[in-house]
């Protein structure tokens, strides 16, 4: 692959139009890398994930990705696109989840920034979830300008940045949205490099489907860019006849994937007004129908298709109106075939999960025609948002670290998918007993059961004797309490039975049962400060 096509600030200022842009990219690349340039782990896993919607594979036809010719030199030199696209450097930190008492070293990223109206900055990435400083440079300059997270939404990812300083917006001017998507066609995906330069790389449009991006679990209109380039997926602005049809969030296959303009527009407009409310979702597991006796038995008719419901959440839109059982016919009078995908009326066959969010927000209405029991009906489904906080295993935690607690040297906290990541390739390679509760549990809390508490490791000590490899198991009960929150633990641990701490865990490879004596339990605390390095024994203590 030949180097991207690559524009100095300096010639551009200097009106070097005659500039050779040979650059001539082969194609090659969607699920969405957060701002890390590295790939979110693989979905599928020794224990497969039953998401609350699933996203069967595509069944649009697959071609293959063409060569694309040669950026023309006036897309690469024109001083509009240049003034639109800012550099994003943001720096975090994250908290260290096997020792959730301590932070992981600090990190930089940069990603790419696309200005819009009212002086703000648009970026997609996961980025600014845990940030701690976030600086922009515009037009290839050194300088730097502080700025910061007006907003962020986790489940776009996006995020609007604000720089007070009003000399920095001198030069700078926002890039229109395309509305609707180009179907097909030549596109440019441009981002700043640290040296000053403007890479314009070349690419061409492979489909527009249903996707999700980043850690997020919302099905949005998504773009997917065939091009050659790599190490993209933070956020670079892709643009087509000098407008802007998506921001790329990270790798689907063998393409790139981006959230397409028309809902980059209506995050932009939203907010600008006050009125974001987040990205609804559907909140349901569902099946295909294709199979014929299935749908014999379920009493469909031969000219009805959909799918049937095999999981409702407590917490998302299907809630109070559909039924784990029902099949769904229509929803706000579109029809969906047997494999849960509908006719866009721009876009062609999409994943019905789209019509809970494309052009919608938390709080409308859908009116969706199901088939219950033998009898036909139609029900109105209020659009909700679904927080992370909301699942069993929340699939991201930004803005505090893991509520934890350490017992004699037992280390409890809360099972969430972060925790999961530390096993590298988790899906593949992560504890099966985890992994099973994730598959089965992870989206469905209860009132009774709202988290799933973990004993993730023992820090040896002269209380917790014989207990030193046990890690990675689910608790069950302390001191004859059933524990469904970390509230419930402690609430357990401060009424012993006799002299004793009781811990009863899943039933599996690790003992059932463990036993600490309360009087050493208590003597404990200082030498486990000491040796290990624990300045709080549990997150709820005051610092």
């Amino acid at each position: 692959m030949r180097s991207p096509t690559t524009v100095s600030s300096s010639l551009v200022v200097l009106g070097a139009a005659t500039l050779a842009l040979g650059a001539s990219l082969s194609l090659g690349a969607q699920e969405t890398a957060p701002a890390r340039k590295t790939p979110p782990a693989p979905r599928v896993s020794p224990v497969q994930q039953a998401p609350p919607e699933p996203e069967p594979p595509s069944t649009q036809e697959a071609t293959p990705a063409p060569r694309v010719p040669s950026l023309p030199p006036s897309t690469a030199l024109n001083g509009h696109l240049r003034a639109g696209v800012v550099r994003v450097v943001v720096s975090g930190q994250e908290w260290n989840w096997q020792t959730p008492w301590a932070k992981q070293p600090p990190w930089t990223r940069p990603v790419t920034g696309l200005v819009v109206p009212g002086r703000r900055i648009l970026c997609a990435s996961t980025a600014f979830g845990n940030h701690l400083l976030v600086e922009v440079q515009k037009l290839g300059e050194d300088a730097s300008t502080p700025g910061r997270v007006a907003l962020a939404d986790p489940e776009g990812p996006l995020a609007l940045v604000e720089v007070d300083d009003p000399d920095f917006w001198a030069g700078l001017e926002p890039l229109p949205f395309a509305d609707p998507l180009p179907r097909e066609g030549e596109l440019s995906i441009l981002r700043w490099r640290d040296s000053g330069l403007l890479d314009s790389y070349p690419g061409s449009v492979r489909q527009i489907r249903a996707g999700r991006h980043g850690l997020s679990r919302t099905h949005l209109l998504t773009l997917d860019v065939a091009t050659g380039a790599d190490g993209l997926g933070a956020s670079e602005v892709v643009v087509a006849d000098e407008k802007v049809v998506g921001l790329l969030t990270g790798r689907a296959g063998d393409t790139w994937a981006a959230i397409g303009s028309p809902v980059l527009e209506s995050f932009v407009a939203d907010t600008a007004r006050g009125e974001w409310r987040g990205f609804p979702r559907g909140g349901f597991a569902w099946q295909n129908l294709t199979n014929p006796a299935l749908r014999e038995s379920l009493g469909l008719a031969a000219d009805e298709t959909g799918v049937r419901l095999t999981r409702v959440l407590p917490h998302g839109t299907a809630a109070g109106a559909l039924r784990e059982g029902d099949v769904i016919l229509e929803v706000d009078g579109v029809s969906i075939d047997p494999t849960g995908r509908y006719e866009h009326p721009v876009y062609g066959r999409m994943l019905f999960a789209l019509l809970f969010s494309d052009g919608r927000r938390p709080g409308d209405t859908l009116d969706v025609k199901i088939l219950r029991g033998g009898e036909r009906m139609t029900v109105t489904a209020r659009l909700r948002r679904i927080q992370a906080e909301a699942d069993k295993i929340p699939p991201y935690v930004y803005g505090h670290g893991p509520d934890y607690s350490v017992v004699g040297g037992l280390v409890f906290q809360e099972l969430t998918v972060p925790y999961l990541t530390t096993f590298g390739d988790w899906q593949r390679g992560g504890p099966p007993r985890l992994l099973i509760a994730w598959d089965r549990e992870a989206s469905d809390p209860s009132p009774e059961s709202p988290r799933i508490v973990l004993l993730s490791s023992v820090l040896p000590d002269a209380a917790n004797l014989g207990y030193e490899g046990v890690r990675n198991v689910i608790v069950e009960r302390v001191n004859g309490r059933r524990i469904g929150s970390m509230d419930d633990l402690r609430e357990a641990f401060s009424r012993p039975e006799g002299g004793y701490h009781v811990v009863q865990l899943l039933p599996g490879l690790a003992p059932e049962r463990l036993v600490l004596d309360v009087e050493e339990t208590k003597a404990s605390e200082e030498r486990i400060r000491a040796a290990y390095g624990v300045d709080r024994l549990d997150s709820e203590t005051p610092p």
